[in-house]
């Protein structure tokens, strides 16, 4: 009975946050408007974009479709943080203006959030894909079955937690949770919210991909990489965990999920600067001495170092493409029938 009146009585914001979207954002409302769940808002504020994303938004006559048009642009983190003053449901789901959500996506996480009123935070895995929705050519941890995680869990449910903050889409909050700003520093601005909730609550994390990641030149931003990735993470990191409590904790995140990043590399190499390369192998060896025996820590890096960028960008995407995508085959979403 306790679960049945938490369900009668909480509702549900789907927010999309926008920047020049109009490539994508009208898949990414159709998957939302496709729901087998339908009893939800869909928030979708615009962070000032100069290409025809409102024209398009305006075009779906849905009345569930609310849209808000910030007057500057307040940055990413400065996005989701008005998404969630905005949003009037007790949960708050968060998707990118270029991702796809499975069909069943917001009843697998409305119905996580009713296992338990003590639930602050549902996450999910996830896979990326380029043009085939339903090919993935790079995907996170898969689990399988759902976890629970408290900020006491084993080190690794918590890494397992901040890894899939990585992404804004798919994850949700229960807004009244929401106590603590959005960082408005590239790579972290969900990360730093998902660590804050998790240290008052539980997380979920869902077994099931519910939402396709779509990789492209907005993932790619050289403005991306002025600032080292590794150091925002770990700066966050810090910050969250500055209580000596959290020493022991603060440094497995460190060792192993930071400093282990070796694929972003590549990332780098193609559309950072060589001394922006040099500078994360530096810090994947400050910050683990170990690395220096991982084999694959000396591939990544050296690779990375000679072989000329037009050569590996062309290594990557066939890497993707004929060889990640076979192995995992298997992992796709689920969309309504006479999906375009």
């Amino acid at each position: 009975m306790k679960n049945l009146k938490i369900a009668s009585e909480e509702k549900l914001s789907v927010c999309i946050p926008v920047y020049n979207g109009a490539d994508t954002i009208r898949q990414t409302i159709q998957s939302i408007l496709a729901q087998t769940f339908k009893d939800f808002e869909l928030l979708i504020v615009d962070n000032a974009s100069t290409d025809n994303t409102v024209n398009i938004v305006r075009s779906f006559t849905d009345n569930r479709i609310k849209l808000y048009l910030n007057e500057k642009n307040l940055g990413c983190g400065g996005n989701l943080e008005e998404c969630k003053k905005i949003a009037g449901g007790d949960i708050v789901f968060y998707i990118s203006a270029d991702d796809i959500a499975d069909k069943d996506a917001l009843r697998r996480v409305y119905d996580a959030f009713q296992s338990s009123e003590d639930i602050g935070i549902v996450t999910r895995t996830y896979y990326w894909f380029s043009e085939d929705i339903f090919k993935a050519v790079r995907a996170e941890q898969q689990f399988r079955e759902d976890l629970t995680v408290s900020i006491n869990d084993s080190y690794d449910k918590v890494k397992s937690v901040i890894a899939l903050s990585g992404q804004i889409s798919g994850i949700a909050f229960r807004k009244k949770f929401m106590k603590y700003t959005f960082s408005n520093i590239y790579f972290v601005e969900m990360a730093s919210m998902v660590i804050s909730v998790l240290k008052d609550t539980k997380a979920i994390i869902l077994k099931d991909n519910i939402v396709a990641v779509r990789t492209g030149a907005s993932c790619c931003n050289p403005v991306f990489f002025v600032n080292s990735s590794m150091m925002t993470w770990y700066n966050l990191i810090d910050e969250k965990f500055r209580e000596d409590k959290f020493k022991d904790l603060k440094k497995y995140l460190v060792k192993n999920y930071i400093a282990n990043n070796f694929v972003g590399l590549v990332q780098i190499k193609n559309y950072g600067t060589f001394t922006q390369l040099l500078r994360e192998i530096s810090y994947l060896i400050k910050m683990k001495w170990e690395n220096i025996f991982n084999l694959q820590f000396w591939v990544f890096s050296i690779g990375s170092i000679l072989v000329p960028g037009f050569i590996l960008s062309k290594l990557v995407v066939f890497y993707k493409n004929k060889v990640n995508s076979v192995f995992l085959g298997n992992i796709k979403i689920s969309l309504p029938g006479g999906w375009q």
